[in-house]
């Protein structure tokens, strides 16, 4: 069976931060290296693999789930040891002060917390301003010349964040956006090798998502599918959000894209495959596709038909976000079943409207 918490957990735990997956790729290559036909990693790192179909003409079915994770680069150190840090990804500043984070340098990986200034410090005024790149700095505990012997100008920096199985069948740690994702075309990839299917099934575990996309742009150029379906994190239901969205609520399914950017087929199959089969699910209406690769999908090339699934999450790129395993389990089965319904005449039906 299947251990969907275990492989997340050593997905969570694993160094990727943007640019810098290889460690990641390899990770889910060991994972599924007996259930597909063959494998290959792009000039960018994205790793594809692939499971045959039947069908001799070899219609392609993608799938892209990227494994990257936001975090830090070392931009300057300070006199006494202190260093400063640029973002890589979108990272809120206002979250950072107090948070544990490990710096990985080549002479190994380094704990270090960003700095708090104690409220007994702060005037009235400064208690309202959030801190910024500018004041927060990381401090490691090593004096200012081990840390110029250990550390360098871009040594990367991601999220200590432990791994915890909360209440229910919900989880928290680092960098589940998006390899919470992976996971389901992990073991969308594990369920594949029980039948056999008909069209040629692409997973990509792409690279670079959180600074534009470029690992599945290129990965998707290089393919060529008939069809592109993303995988992806939406914003999970919180109390403080505000406003008349609320976010989707953890255990209710995945969320189906649904607008300009999505193929109306696609997504109409989707939805009448959930039903078919009685799995939970949402739409999510979309103006655009957002930060996620569906948005290089669809204008790769001459133009890809595109879906977008995704998988609610509590408090995104921070170090404890917050996923509900049976919204990957319900993701996993609406792809499988999906994939079971592509025939060689769906090609021929697969019109925008």
């Amino acid at each position: 069976m299947f251990e969907y918490v275990e492989v997340l957990e050593k997905l969570s735990k694993q160094f990727g931060i943007t640019g810098q997956e290889s460690r990641v790729a390899r990770t889910i290559l060991s994972e599924i290296k007996d259930c597909i036909d063959s494998y290959e990693f792009t000039p960018l790192g994205s790793l594809i693999a692939v499971k045959r179909g039947s069908s001799e003409k070899h219609p392609k079915l993608m799938i892209s789930t990227h494994i990257d994770e936001v975090g830090f680069v070392v931009s300057n150190i300070l006199e006494g040891g202190f260093l400063r840090v640029n973002p890589r990804g979108g990272v809120d500043f206002k979250i950072l002060p107090s948070k544990e984070v490990v710096i990985h340098s080549s002479d190994g990986e380094i704990l270090a917390i960003f700095s708090i200034i104690p409220p007994h410090l702060l005037s009235e005024e400064d208690k309202k301003k959030p801190l910024n790149y500018d004041k927060l700095v990381l401090d490691t505990g090593l004096n200012e010349e081990e840390v110029k012997k250990r550390i360098k100008i871009g040594d990367p920096v991601t999220f200590k964040g432990e791994f915890l199985r909360l209440n229910g069948n919900k989880v928290s740690g680092k960098s589940f956006d998006d390899r919470s994702s992976a996971l389901v075309s992990i073991a969308l990839l594990k369920e594949l090798s029980y039948f056999k299917n008909v069209w040629d099934v692409y997973c990509v575990f792409s690279t670079q998502e959180e600074v534009g996309s470029q690992g599945c742009y290129t990965a998707t150029f290089k393919i060529n599918p008939d069809i592109g379906i993303a995988i992806d994190v939406t914003i999970g239901n919180q109390p403080d959000i505000g406003g008349s969205f609320e976010g989707y609520k953890l255990g209710e399914g995945t969320a189906i894209g649904v607008g300009p950017d999505f193929t109306p087929k696609i997504v109409k199959d989707l939805v009448n495959t959930a039903k078919e089969e009685k799995l939970n699910y949402v739409m999510e209406p979309m103006s655009r596709p957002g930060g996620t690769d569906a948005a290089v999908i669809q204008i790769a090339r001459a133009g890809i038909p595109t879906a977008l699934l995704s998988i609610p999450l509590r408090y995104m790129h921070t170090p404890v976000e917050v996923i509900d395993i049976g919204d990957v389990k319900s993701t996993v089965k609406l792809l499988l079943s999906y994939i079971k319904r592509l025939d060689e005449k769906y090609l021929e039906e697969l019109k925008w409207s």
